[in-house]
This record gives structure tokens, C-alpha cells and sequence, in this order.
């Protein structure tokens, strides 16, 4: 019995001294999978490099494309800025956009103050005496 205990703790100095695997058996099944990981990763690399690079190429660049873009731009712009019923057209509905900003419409009306009202008999007071100092 005596030889099973040392066989036993023998066994268990051994598995101290090796680091923890983790789901692989052998330091060379870890090995081997770690070098199949690796290539993958050099595999994958490569080919996001190679799409990158074809991306790339495939771009217009930003001056190209500055001047396709505004090439039709300015020829619409022209013909607007000639044509005064869209021009309004255009101004109306932007103004129509601009919901809760006071601003002048077609009526030629200005935008008045909203009514300062008193909330007590004191502010009253003051109110109507600021209104006649400022009559002198």
C-alpha cells in the first residue's frame, strides 16, 4: 500500500509542476493547435489586406468626385436662380419648415410681443408708473 500513496503523490507533484492546459490534453496538442490558428490569422490578414486594397482602388477619389457632384449642381442652381415661381416655390417651403420661428410671411405683418400682463395689484403699480415716467 505503501507504493500506491508514493506512486499517487509522485503523480501529484508532477501534475503541480506542469502549467494548466486547459481543454487540450498535451502541451503538443496545444502546440499544434496554436500553429493552426496561426495560419488562419495570416490567411485572414492577407485577405483583408487584398479587399482593402481593391476597395481603394475602386474609390473615386474625393476631387473626382467633388467635380461630378457639382458640375449638375450648378446647372440646376442656374436654372432655378432664372425661373422666379420656383424660386419662391423653394423659399415658401423652406420658411413652412421653419415651424415656431416667428418670422415675417407674405402678409407683410410684423411680429408683435406677447401681452406683459400683471400678476399682482404691486406689479400693476409699477408697471403703470414706469409708463409714466417714460410719457416725460
Amino acid at each position: 500500500m505503501e507504493k500506491t500513496e508514493e506512486n499517487v503523490t509522485q503523480t501529484e507533484e508532477q501534475a503541480a509542476d506542469q502549467p494548466s492546459l486547459g481543454k487540450f490534453k498535451s502541451v503538443d496538442a496545444l502546440l499544434r493547435a496554436y500553429g493552426e490558428l496561426e495560419a488562419e490569422f495570416t490567411r485572414r490578414s492577407q485577405k483583408l489586406k487584398a479587399l482593402e486594397e481593391a476597395s481603394k482602388a475602386d474609390a473615386p477619389s474625393p476631387s473626382h468626385e467633388q467635380a461630378q457632384l457639382s458640375a449638375p449642381s450648378e446647372e440646376l442652381y442656374r436654372a432655378v436662380m432664372q425661373d422666379e415661381g420656383t424660386k419662391a416655390r423653394i423659399l415658401s417651403d423652406y420658411l413652412n419648415s421653419l415651424k415656431g420661428v416667428p418670422l415675417l410671411s407674405g402678409s407683410g405683418t410684423g411680429v408683435s410681443a406677447p401681452a406683459n400682463r400683471p400678476k399682482s395689484i404691486a406689479e400693476a403699480g409699477n408697471l403703470a408708473l414706469g409708463y409714466f415716467k417714460s410719457k416725460k
